[in-house]
């Protein structure tokens, strides 16, 4: 004898099934812009991985931006090491480019430099030919780069322990 689910108990079922997605949406979003306080006094650490959307960007944009109040945070380093260029479509570029520009300048505003880590070559040449108008960010080829310029202008430096 097969169990046949009523009408009342499929909608129930639906039902459980949005809820655990909308949560499932929530926790991937949250991973989405990870904001790690970083061993450099008063710098965020925002690793990226992944899909580069515009959709993705402006969350990630919204992250930032919310985190930043809450700590004191003077320098925000966005590494790009981990982006896939090949999912971001050619239209993408320039509104990409246009949001990265929106949110250093609203970092700005607000006292706080932002530092751009590991675009890859193919990223690089993809901005270049969408004629997005992309310059005038502080970027480093790899974060190891990037923290060497970011300790020197913070006085910093790392030295290896004399024992």
């Amino acid at each position: 004898m097969s169990k046949i689910a009523t009408k009342e108990q499929l909608q129930q079922e639906i039902e459980q099934l949005k809820t655990k997605v909308a949560k499932y949406e929530t926790i991937i979003k949250e991973l989405a812009a990870p904001m790690i306080p970083s061993i450099v006094p008063n710098t965020m650490l925002v690793p990226l991985t992944g899909t580069f959307t515009v959709e993705r960007f402006i969350h990630i944009q919204n992250t930032i931006v919310n985190s930043v109040v809450k700590t004191d945070t003077d320098t925000v380093v966005i590494d790009l090491t981990g982006i896939n260029y090949l999912d971001i479509d050619a239209t993408g570029y320039q509104e990409l480019s246009a949001n990265i520009k929106n949110l250093t300048d609203a970092l700005k505003l607000m006292g706080i430099d932002t530092m751009f880590v590991g675009f890859s070559a193919k990223l690089v040449q993809k901005l270049v030919l969408s004629n997005s108008g992309f310059q005038g960010f502080e970027s480093y080829a790899n974060f190891r780069l990037g923290l060497k310029s970011l300790l020197k202008k913070k006085g910093l430096e790392i030295k290896e322990r004399e024992e």
